[in-house]
C-alpha cells in the first residue's frame, strides 16, 4: 500500500511537469505563429528599404560595375539578405551570393541558397522598370546564430523554471501533505483508540476541511455511545450480581433458620422461599437476553397491583437476616394499597432498599 504524502508528492509532481511542458509547447507554438507574423511584416518593410537603396546605388553610378557591385555585396551581408538583380528578360545582372564567391567570401548565402525564400519587387529607375528585384532570406525565422541563442536561451529558462518547479512542488507537497493529512492521522489514532476501549481518551481533531470535521464527530458520537453502552453493561452487571445475592440470601436464611428449628417449615414460609426461587429465575432469564444490556430503554408491563403485598412479601423475605444480625425489623404497612406498575421492578426497588438498610445499619 502506498501512502498518502506519497500520493500526494507524486500528483504534485505530474502536475508540475504536465504545466510547464504546456507552457513550453504553447510558448514555441506563439513563437511560431505570431512571431513569425510579425517578422514577415518586418521583413517586408525591410525589403522594400533594400528596394530603395539598390535603386538609389544605380542612380549614383547608373550602372552595375564593380564598385557598385561591392556597394550591394556588403549592404546584402550587413541585412543577411541575398540580393539578386535581373533585366527585364529575366538575365541576372547581379547576385549578392556568387558575387560574394567571386569576391572569396565563402558566406551563409552562398553555401545554403536553398535554404532561402525569394520575394520579387519591381527594379524602378526615374520611373522607368528596368528589371526585377529578388530578395532572399532564411525561410526560418531563426535566422542567425543570435537567433538561435535567443531561441536556446528561452529554453534554459523553462528548463530552469521546470527545475525550480519540481523543487518547490516537493516542498509544497511535503508542506501541504502535513496539514491535509494530520487531521486524518489524528481521526486514525482516534479509531485505534476506540479499537482499544479506551473511549475518553479521544481528542477533538482541528480542521478546516467540512468532510473530515464531520467525520472526526462522528468517531467522537461513536466513541461517546460506546462508552455509555460500557457504563451501562458495567451498572447492569452490578446491579444484576446485586439482585441475585439478595434473593439467595433470603433463601440461605429461611433454610438455615428451618435447619436450626427456630422456623417450622410451614406453607408460608415455603411460600416466601418459593417466591424468591421464581424471582431468581426471572433474573436469570433476563441475563440470558442480552437486549437488556445493549439498550437503557426499559419496557415496563404496567398491571394493577396489591403494592401492600408485594412489601409484605418482601419484608418476609428479608425477616431472617435482619434475625441474624439482631436488626428489628419494624413493618408499617397500610392494607388493600393497590397501584399500576410492573411488579419484577417494584420488588427489585423494595428489596434494594431494604439490602442497603440491611448492609448499613
Amino acid at each position: 500500500m502506498v501512502k498518502i504524502s506519497e500520493q500526494l508528492r507524486k500528483y504534485f509532481i505530474i502536475i508540475s511537469i504536465i504545466s510547464i511542458a504546456f507552457i513550453t509547447i504553447t510558448l514555441n507554438i506563439s513563437i511560431n505563429i505570431f512571431f513569425s507574423g510579425y517578422i514577415r511584416d518586418s521583413r517586408s518593410r525591410d525589403d522594400l528599404k533594400i528596394v530603395d537603396y539598390v535603386e538609389s546605388v544605380y542612380r549614383d553610378y547608373r550602372e552595375l560595375n564593380p564598385n557598385s557591385s561591392m556597394n550591394l555585396m556588403h549592404y546584402a551581408f550587413s541585412e543577411d539578405v541575398v540580393i539578386q538583380i535581373k533585366d527585364m528578360d529575366m538575365r541576372i545582372m547581379f547576385n549578392s551570393s556568387t558575387f560574394s564567391t567571386d569576391m572569396g567570401i565563402a558566406d551563409e548565402y552562398s553555401r545554403n541558397e536553398n535554404k532561402f525564400s525569394f520575394r520579387t519587387y519591381p527594379f524602378v529607375v526615374d520611373g522607368e522598370q528596368i528589371g526585377t528585384i529578388d530578395i532572399g532570406r532564411p525561410k526560418s525565422i531563426i535566422a542567425n546564430l543570435e537567433d538561435e541563442k535567443f531561441v536556446i536561451t528561452i529554453n534554459g529558462i523553462f528548463a530552469v523554471a521546470a527545475l525550480l518547479t519540481l523543487i518547490i512542488a516537493l516542498r509544497s507537497s511535503d508542506h501541504l501533505s502535513k496539514k491535509f493529512l494530520n487531521p486524518i492521522y489524528k481521526i486514525q489514532e482516534n479509531a485505534k483508540l476506540i479499537e482499544e476501549g479506551k473511549y475518553k481518551n479521544i481528542d477533538d481533531v482541528e480542521t478546516n476541511t467540512s468532510e473530515l470535521h464531520e467525520l472526526s464527530l462522528s468517531i467522537k458520537e461513536l466513541a461517546q455511545r460506546l462508552d455509555h453502552q460500557e457504563t451501562l453493561k458495567r451498572r447492569m452487571t452490578t446491579d444484576i450480581a446485586h439482585e441475585l445475592r439478595t434473593p439467595l440470601a433470603a433463601v440461605q436464611s429461611h433454610i438455615e433458620a428451618f435447619m436450626d428449628g427456630v422456623w417450622e417449615p410451614d406453607y408460608e414460609r415455603l411460600s416466601v422461599i418459593h417466591g424468591e426461587v421464581i424471582r431468581l429465575t426471572k433474573l436469570i432469564n433476563e441475563l440470558a437476553n442480552l437486549s437488556i444490556i445493549e439498550s437503557d430503554e426499559i419496557n415496563l408491563k404496567l398491571k394493577l397491583l396489591d403494592l401492600s403485598g408485594i412489601l409484605n412479601d418482601v419484608a418476609e423475605s428479608f425477616e431472617p437476616m435482619f434475625t441474624d444480625k439482631n436488626i428489628t425489623l419494624d413493618k408499617k404497612i397500610q392494607n388493600d394499597v393497590a397501584m399500576m406498575g410492573d411488579e419484577d421492578y417494584l420488588r427489585r426497588i423494595f428489596i434494594n432498599i431494604l439490602s442497603n438498610a440491611l448492609k448499613y445499619t
